[in-house]
């Protein structure tokens, strides 16, 4: 083989390389957009619930903790525990949304 064609090859499978992660990078991004979406969208169904003007309490802070996991990228976390504690009052767990349905 020539040196024209092992560098050919060099650069196409560092073309794909490049492709497969940017691709996976966007993905991720996506999956992002959802799970905070999804994050979102349950402390909203809490709040909705628990708008009663008092003094903050445990469990509002927990939940505060969680949509800060969640911005710091830990969802699966932070939803479980977002989901469990709506569970746990008796407060309907919303369907997904459009925006929030990407796998994770």
């Amino acid at each position: 083989m020539s040196i024209k064609v092992i560098m050919t090859a060099a650069v196409l499978s560092a073309l794909a390389i490049v492709s497969t992660a940017s691709a996976q990078t966007a993905g991720t991004a996506q999956n992002s957009k959802g799970d905070m979406a999804r994050c979102q969208q349950l402390f909203s169904q809490r709040a909705r619930y628990h708008a009663n003007g008092s003094e903050p309490t445990g469990q509002d802070v927990q939940a505060e903790m969680a949509l800060q996991d969640c911005k710091a990228g830990h969802y699966d976390a932070a939803i479980a525990t977002l989901e469990g504690m709506l569970r746990q009052k008796g407060i309907p767990v919303p369907p997904q949304s459009q925006t929030a349905n990407a796998p994770r």
